[in-house]
């Protein structure tokens, strides 16, 4: 163990073997930090958290902070994680609203500078959060999702697994799993297929998705028919957890980014007198 004289330790707080502290970080007391976690300058770990092995919790990051609410109660919650996250630099994480609740963190996540995870939030394992990216009270990530940087997901939303939403945007709705969301539209716009490789997802797989995706997105039926069709005619694993969330959903889903085949773009030629315009059909 390696505490830094400057260091403000609770004599309350429980540290694992191998914890490495440093100078002007706070662990307070009712703090239990499981062996080899590191807290770097400034960071401060609160009261209400427990946390496993090998976490790295970057500088001037507060995890265990009260939560955000205007009717917070005297006592609150815990927040629990396990082992091998990395906090980077000024992320926050906050303990559950109301006693016995906790916002959870799984194991291999890594939350970039200025992150923050809010009350009663739960991240599954191998998540990862860019810088600046904002989970509201309540939301739900599912194993391997990627929020890119600067994206503010609403409170009691999920992102499915696998899903990747891009930069800056706005999650006001159910991100399925598998899927890529365009960043400034906020809108689906297909599978996230590179994530599909790299974890191992078969080329079946990946067909089968393709084609439950047309069933969801490209045939315009109703939503009861997508579900039914979707547990009917799909046997994969990957297709029965899509299914599986989208019945579960209280807050609706994000829609697919597509234009209308009649809509056009207006195109300026360099080599025409400015007020010349082509319109051309836009790719469908």
């Amino acid at each position: 163990m390696s505490i830094h004289p400057l260091a403000a330790i609770s004599p309350d707080a429980h540290l694992g073997v191998g914890v490495k502290i440093a100078a002007f970080a706070t662990v307070e007391a009712d703090v239990e930090l499981g062996d080899f976690c590191t807290v770097a300058s400034g960071a401060v770990v609160k009261s209400g958290v427990t946390t496993g092995c090998h976490n790295e919790i970057g500088e001037h990051a507060v995890i265990g902070g009260a939560p955000q609410h205007v009717a917070r109660p005297e006592q609150i919650g815990r927040v629990v994680i396990g082992d091998h996250n990395v906090f980077r630099e000024h992320v926050t994480v906050h303990r559950a609203l109301k006693p016995g609740n906790t916002t959870v963190v799984g194991d291999n996540n890594y939350v970039m500078a200025s992150g923050h995870i809010g009350h009663d939030a739960r991240v599954g394992n191998n998540c990862i959060c860019a810088n600046g990216s904002m989970l509201g009270g309540h939301v739900l990530v599912e194993d391997r999702a990627f929020v890119s940087g600067a994206v503010a997901v609403h409170q009691f939303c999920r992102i499915g697994r696998l899903a990747m939403v891009g930069g800056h945007a706005r999650v006001v709705q159910d991100v399925p799993p598998y899927m890529l969301v365009d960043g400034q539209s906020g809108c689906i716009v297909g599978l996230n297929i590179v994530g599909l490789k790299r974890s191992g997802h078969t080329a079946a797989d990946i067909n089968d998705l393709k084609s439950a995706y047309r069933v969801i997105y490209r045939k315009g039926l109703p939503w009861n028919d997508v579900l039914k069709t979707l547990q009917a005619e799909f046997t994969s694993a990957a297709v029965a957890h899509l299914w599986e969330f989208l019945s579960t959903g209280t807050r609706g889903f994000s829609q697919e980014r597509r234009a209308p085949p009649t809509a056009t773009l207006r195109l300026r030629i360099p080599d025409e007198d400015a007020a010349t315009l082509l319109r051309r059909a836009k790719a469908g």
